[in-house]
């Protein structure tokens, strides 16, 4: 069956490609651009009701929400090879890490940017708190990394699209340390030299129009 990426220019929708590219699976892929204010423009959000990225459509049906997207093309392509199965060794940092991506790291960083947009002073205590917890969650990232090569464990997974995402296209809107973090820092310079994540740039990397 079919699967369409509805590809907002700079959104999480670029986790869906690549994911795609590193199956070596078909799909469609449909651009969207954003507005001036970085808004989705008005086609993507009738996209789907939630009105954010991403939302794929894939064997009859139009999902949304990064990590249920993410799953289901996990599940549902190339027989799953690159996600973990209970009963794995790996399996609960596969879930562990899959869902850290989007419940703690980004809601950390996006705070950090909203604060930003609305012009609260660095040293307002909300804001130094902000700091401090993402801190302590680059630290927990950057601690997993100093055992292992890849999040889940020794190998590959979809954890790993997942969690590339903070670190390579978040930085476009914000800051994020990966140079104070040596091991994150060498880690995205291995997910950016992947083969498959270098072919996911070129396609969403193309010049967008409005």
């Amino acid at each position: 069956m079919s699967v369409t990426i509805f590809q907002l220019d700079r959104s999480r929708s670029e986790r869906a490609v690549w994911l795609m590219e590193e199956m070596e699976c078909p799909y469609d892929i449909r651009f969207f651009a954003r507005l001036e204010t970085l808004a989705a423009e008005p086609a993507y959000k009738a996209l789907h009701p939630l009105g954010s990225s991403p939302v794929i459509e894939a064997d009859g049906q139009r999902i949304a929400e990064s990590g249920a997207v993410m799953d289901y093309l996990a599940t549902t392509r190339a027989n799953g090879a690159l996600r973990a199965n209970p009963g794995d060794a790996d399996y609960a940092d596969y879930l562990f890490w899959f869902h850290f991506a989007e419940s703690s790291l980004m809601p950390a960083l996006v705070t950090e940017i909203m604060a930003e947009r609305a012009g609260i002073a660095q040293d307002h205590p909300s804001r130094v708190a902000g700091r401090s917890h993402a801190a302590r969650l680059l630290t927990l990232v950057n601690d997993r990394l100093a055992h292992a090569p890849y999040l889940a464990g020794d190998r590959f997974t979809a954890a790993d699209i997942m969690m590339t995402f903070p670190f390579t296209t978040t930085r476009l809107f914000m800051s994020v340390d990966v140079e104070g973090h040596p091991n994150i820092a060498a880690y995205v310079g291995r997910m950016a030299a992947r083969p498959a994540y270098r072919r996911m740039r070129a396609i969403v990397d193309r010049p967008q129009t409005a």
